[in-house]
């Protein structure tokens, strides 16, 4: 999937390893966007107080460390990963996560919703031994 390819081009630019992708954490990751699709709302904390790290939980996955970053827009479906791609590029803080050195796997996740919002969420777990500790 062309999110993961353009995830972890950022951090080889970066001099990091690639991360894995991996079924529990793109299995959550879904689930997120599809939480915010269904209900309307953008936010790292869900109206049910369930955040990804209670998923994870819930889910059975486990977690050393753990970030999660959230975007959503309405551009055509060719535009839409160029677009999240490079809104988090440009952030500082969701540009730390994706080139966090303690990250070694990750999962993410796509839905649509009936306003023709596009959600994306990208979850990121790892213990990367030899990465200094944050």
């Amino acid at each position: 999937m062309k999110l993961v390819g353009d995830l972890n081009k950022m951090r080889t630019e970066k001099g990091l390893q690639p991360l894995s992708p991996d079924p529990g954490l793109s299995a959550v990751a879904r689930a997120r966007a599809e939480d915010m699709s269904r209900k309307s709302y953008f936010s790292h904390q869900p109206p049910d107080g369930c955040d990804f790290r209670c998923l994870l939980n819930k889910q059975g996955v486990p977690m050393a460390w753990a970030g999660e970053i959230i975007s959503w827009n309405n551009a055509p479906l060719d535009k839409t990963v160029p677009m999240s791609i490079g809104m988090w590029r440009n952030s500082p803080a969701h540009y730390g996560i994706i080139t966090n050195c303690q990250f070694t796997r990750m999962g993410i996740g796509a839905a649509i919703a009936p306003d023709g919002r596009i959600y994306h969420v990208a979850l990121f777990e790892g213990n990367s031994p030899g990465c200094p500790p944050q």
